[in-house]
């Protein structure tokens, strides 16, 4: 069951992030479906940026790309009870080649929060902090392109979550 909270963070986290990412040169926004192994399915938004003109201009760093992407995932909750919870995923990641499939890799932060309520017994929430390591694929569909990534969060979140989805805007890094 979706709480109000999920909701909104649903619909506020991606259009925040599109806004940003729709003011600034060589950006792209877009929305992703992400699965977890422990968590299930999650919906959520992701912005790159273009990172060239800031880290370096030596290979590899000089097409380097941040990736901010959140997820809200729907949990399995006891009845009644009001469950969330989500994960923040700030990420380097560079090309590893140029052509029509683009590959990537990359490594960053991953922020996971979980609570839960429980009427009449109370509720706790948790937050934890750790590192995410991914893998990915980036192809043209049209004038998007889509994605597909494979990431392991170790500490935080600490689990293995798919994603899969489309970025809009800008130029593709």
């Amino acid at each position: 069951m979706i709480t109000l909270r999920g909701l909104i963070a649903v619909v506020a986290v991606p259009f925040t992030l599109s806004i940003g990412a729709a003011s600034a040169e060589a950006q792209r926004f877009g929305g992703q479906l992400s699965w977890g192994s422990d968590s299930d399915v999650g919906v959520g938004g992701r912005a790159e940026f273009n990172m060239s003109n800031v880290l370096s201009t030596k290979e590899p760093f000089s097409r380097a790309f941040i990736i901010a992407q959140f997820d809200y995932y729907f949990i399995d909750c006891p009845s009644g009870a009001d469950c969330s919870y989500w994960e923040l995923n700030p990420t380097l990641a560079i090309p590893i080649r140029a052509t029509s499939l683009r590959p990537y890799v990359g490594a960053g932060l991953n922020i996971a929060h979980a609570s839960v309520d429980i009427p009449t017994l109370g509720g706790g929430s948790d937050t934890d902090t750790g590192i995410n390591l991914l893998a990915g694929l980036k192809f043209n569909v049209g004038t998007a392109d889509a994605f597909s990534e494979a990431r392991i969060s170790l500490g935080g979140g600490e689990q293995f979550a798919l994603s899969f989805g489309f970025l809009f805007g800008g130029k593709s890094p």
